[in-house]
């Protein structure tokens, strides 16, 4: 029975690590309702443990996607422009971040912060000419360049 938090503990932490790359986000996202659908207290314990890493890391993703925004939109050059109504949380990352699996498809070794960013640009794209986002990922990345050396 005292094997059971030190597994907890180490799946949790290696879910965590390994959960950074688009393949492994999609790998560990496939293997929650296998793991579900199994009797044993393990794979259960693992689903439910595997489910709130991925809910952490969409929230801290959203989060961080709203703060830059934010940020590039007081530059007046936002990345994307959601609807009022529309909260971009983890629920929405989540949608957003499965419905791109088939656009990255071999490209395992993107971040999955890079799927979202592109997902939430592409899925909510500023229609004023006042306020248009960057078109690229690497002018997002040049833009933060920039934004860091006048910060």
């Amino acid at each position: 029975m005292k094997k059971l938090p030190y597994a907890l503990i180490f799946t949790l932490f290696g879910t965590a690590c390994w959960s950074d790359r688009i393949g492994n986000y999609h790998q560990i996202s496939q293997s929650i309702p296998k793991m579900e659908m199994k009797a044993d207290p393990q794979s259960q314990a693992w689903a439910r443990s595997a489910r709130h890493v991925l809910t952490i890391t969409n929230e801290s993703i959203a989060e961080t996607l709203i703060a830059m925004n934010n940020q590039a939109a007081n530059q007046g050059h936002p990345f994307f422009c959601l609807p009022k109504n529309k909260p971009l949380n983890a629920e929405l990352m989540r949608q957003l971040i499965e419905a791109s699996k088939e656009a990255h498809t071999g490209a395992n070794n993107t971040t999955v912060s890079q799927v979202a960013l592109t997902a939430v640009m592409q899925k909510f794209p500023c229609q004023s000419k006042r306020t248009q986002p960057f078109s690229s990922l690497s002018e997002t990345q040049a833009a933060m360049a920039h934004a860091e050396q006048d910060g």
